[in-house]
């Protein structure tokens, strides 16, 4: 979307300066009912139309201006997750992953920086509907439904559903294997949703409360044959869990592209931010922040830029948009 105006406004002859008629405008309507001079009332028809126009710019400069920018005072409060190694996780009261460094990246990009704060996933759009957080960067899913509620810069990666299983669990390596099998996911997901799908009936798909529940069912507990979520978040928890393996080449529904969350109403920063996230995907340091956070996934994947590496026709189709552009 283009941010160039298509018409120019013409700067009045006279130098005379507007400020009070313009204060007195936007705070209320003239009442004044003194005669125009004989010059104006020949010319009325002409200065009616003038009033009509002075009435519609003053009403546009009035009421429909955006709240000031997210990034007017340098530092930007930003909802990531903390549960997730690779993505968004947090040790020693510090936060790292990917996510946290797009956030670090794209931020810097427009002049501010980021106060991180721990998000769940099922809270991802309520803390920005209830302003309690300027941004959400949490491997958030760029949906149709949920565009209608927020605004996205992204996608600043892309993933397929995975699944990921014991590390010598060797019964599972097609969807069929599944059948039967104890899957779990958590709230605030698209997995479970699509997982939901009558495809896939004959798997016993079960929510725990967040992504450590559902490992402790995995790992420990072995109440879960499966975790299932983004190939891409799967990738990071074997990073710190050699026990566990990402099946691979086995994954589920459509892609997620994932995006910069904001509330509705900041058009101008959500476009600030997509023309830094355009500038940082098609740079080096995309694919060597990608390769430095998600090791694994690299390693796994010989076509990872390929498949995780979001194209900058994508980031035009779904950033700063109600709808998808198709």
């Amino acid at each position: 979307m283009s941010t160039t105006r298509a018409w120019r406004s013409t700067r009045p002859t006279s130098t005379a300066r507007p400020t009070s008629t313009a204060r007195t405008t936007c705070a209320a309507r003239s009442t004044s009912t003194a005669r125009p001079p004989l010059k104006a009332r020949r010319s009325k028809a002409f200065s009616g139309l003038a009033v009509l126009a002075l009435t519609a710019l003053v009403a546009t400069a009035c009421g429909s201006s955006e709240p000031p920018s997210l990034f007017a005072g340098g530092k930007v409060s930003v909802g990531a997750k903390n549960d997730q190694p690779g993505t968004g996780v947090v040790h020693t009261y510090k936060f790292s992953g990917f996510d946290i460094t797009v956030a670090q990246q794209i931020l810097k990009a427009v002049g501010a920086e980021p106060d991180f704060g721990i998000v769940p996933s099922e809270d991802r759009s309520a803390v920005l509907t209830e302003k309690k957080k300027d941004l959400v960067v949490a491997t958030f899913s760029i949906t149709v439904d949920r565009m209608k509620t927020l605004d996205f810069a992204g996608p600043y990666a892309s993933t397929y559903q995975g699944i990921m299983v014991r590390k010598n669990d060797k019964r599972i390596r097609k969807p069929e294997d599944l059948f039967g099998k104890r899957v779990c996911t958590w709230p605030g997901t698209t997995s479970a949703t699509t997982l939901e799908g009558p495809e896939y009936s004959r798997i016993a798909v079960y929510e725990r409360p967040d992504a450590s529940s559902c490992l402790t069912d995995l790992k420990v507990k072995k109440v879960a044959d499966a975790v299932s979520t983004d190939q891409m978040i799967l990738y990071g928890f074997t990073q710190e869990n050699p026990d566990l393996k990402v099946v691979p080449d086995l994954t589920y529904g459509s892609v997620n592209h994932y995006g910069i969350a904001m509330a509705k109403g900041h058009r101008k920063d959500c476009l600030r931010l997509r023309d830094a996230l355009r500038d940082y995907v098609n740079s080096n340091n995309w694919s060597h922040d990608f390769s430095t956070s998600l090791w694994a996934a690299t390693k796994a994947d010989p076509t990872w830029e390929t498949d995780y590496k979001p194209r900058t026709e994508t980031i035009d189709a779904l950033s700063c948009r109600d709808r998808p552009r198709t």
